[in-house]
C-alpha cells in the first residue's frame, strides 16, 4: 500500500450548474472508475485505491457526499451524470468498478458509453427486486425514513448495529466509518431517498437488467458474499443471464461489503479483471437502447 498516494478532490459542474464530486488518486495503466452503495461515497473506495498501482477516480453519486441530486430519482439519470462527468474529465478506456447501487449505475453506463473496457459488479443492484429498497421506496415508509435516518445515524448505536445486521453480516463498523456516517447523516437523507426510489423502480421496470440482455459485450467479473442481507444472492444468476461472458463468483462468510470486509482480496480480484482487459474496446453486437 501507497501512503504517498494522496487523492485530488475535484467538483465538474453538469447541466444545470450540478455538482459532480469526484475523488482521484494517481497511478500507472487503464483507471478504474469506482462507484460506491447506498449509505456511503467516494471515501469508502480510499482504501482500495491505496492498494492498487492504477489510476483511481472515485464518484459521489448524485445526492451523495459533494455530488447534487440526480434530476429525477432513476438509475439511468444517475448513469448520465456519471458519464457526463467522466467526459468533462476527458477519461476514455477505465474499468467500472460499481458496488451495489454503483454497481446498477456501472451497468447503465456501460450500455451507453463507447470506452467502458470492463465492468466488475460488487452485489449489484438492478438485476431484480429488492425487498428493503422497496419496502423503503413507500410514499408513507419513504418520507418517515427521510426523517428518521438522520436521527438513528446519529446514535453511535444504532449505527453499530444496523451495519451489522444488514451490510457486512456481523462485522462491526470502524470507528471512522461510524463517524463519517453520523458526521453526514442529515446530508444523505434525501440521497437515500432519491436512491432506493430508483433502485425500486429498477426491479419493477420491464427494462430491468434482469429482463433483458444488457447491450455490452466486453469483460464483466461479478462477486457476491455469501451472507449477503441486502442484494439476495439469487441476483447473481440474473447477472449471467443479462451478461453472459460474466465470471461470477460467491465469496463464503462474507456480507454485502467486500470493499470493508475483504480488501486486500478484493483489490486481487479487481486487478484480476482489469488486467485482462482486451487492447481495445468492445465493439457493440447491438444497438445500445436508451430507454
Amino acid at each position: 500500500m501507497d501512503t504517498m498516494r494522496a487523492p485530488d478532490v475535484r467538483d465538474v459542474r453538469l447541466a444545470q450548474g450540478r455538482r459532480l464530486r469526484i475523488r482521484s488518486w494517481p497511478g500507472e495503466g487503464r483507471p478504474l472508475v469506482l462507484l460506491h452503495g447506498l449509505l456511503d461515497d467516494s471515501e469508502g473506495w480510499t482504501g482500495l485505491a491505496m492498494d492498487t498501482h492504477r489510476p483511481c477516480l472515485a464518484i459521489d453519486l448524485p445526492g451523495f457526499g459533494g455530488s447534487d441530486l440526480p434530476r429525477w430519482p432513476r438509475i439511468r439519470a444517475y448513469a448520465e451524470d456519471v458519464a457526463s462527468g467522466l467526459d468533462r474529465l476527458g477519461i476514455d478506456a477505465c474499468t467500472l468498478v460499481g458496488h451495489s447501487l454503483g454497481g446498477a449505475v456501472a451497468t447503465a453506463v456501460a450500455e451507453r458509453r463507447e470506452g467502458v473496457h470492463s465492468l466488475v459488479l460488487l452485489a449489484p443492484a438492478g438485476y431484480g427486486h429488492i425487498r428493503l429498497a422497496e419496502w423503503f421506496a413507500l410514499p408513507v415508509v419513504r418520507d418517515a425514513a427521510q426523517l428518521a435516518l438522520p436521527l438513528a445515524l446519529i446514535s453511535p448505536l444504532l449505527v453499530t448495529a444496523g451495519y451489522a445486521t444488514f451490510v457486512a453480516h456481523g462485522r462491526l463498523p470502524s470507528r471512522d466509518l461510524t463517524e463519517r456516517l453520523r458526521r453526514r447523516a442529515f446530508q444523505s437523507a434525501p440521497g437515500v431517498r432519491s436512491a432506493v426510489t430508483a433502485i425500486a423502480a429498477a426491479g419493477r421496470s420491464p427494462r430491468g437488467f434482469h429482463r433483458r440482455p444488457v447491450e455490452f459485450d466486453g469483460p464483466v467479473a461479478a462477486l457476491w458474499g455469501e451472507r449477503d442481507a441486502l442484494v439476495p444472492l439469487a441476483h447473481a444468476k440474473a447477472v449471467k443471464a443479462a451478461l453472459p461472458q460474466a465470471h461470477v463468483e460467491i465469496w463464503p462468510r462474507m456480507g454485502h461489503h467486500p470493499q470493508r470486509e475483504r480488501p486486500a482480496q478484493l483489490s486481487r480480484f479487481i486487478e484480476h479483471h482489469a488486467a485482462e482487459l482486451p487492447k481495445r474496446a468492445p465493439t457493440r453486437t447491438r444497438s445500445a437502447r436508451r430507454g
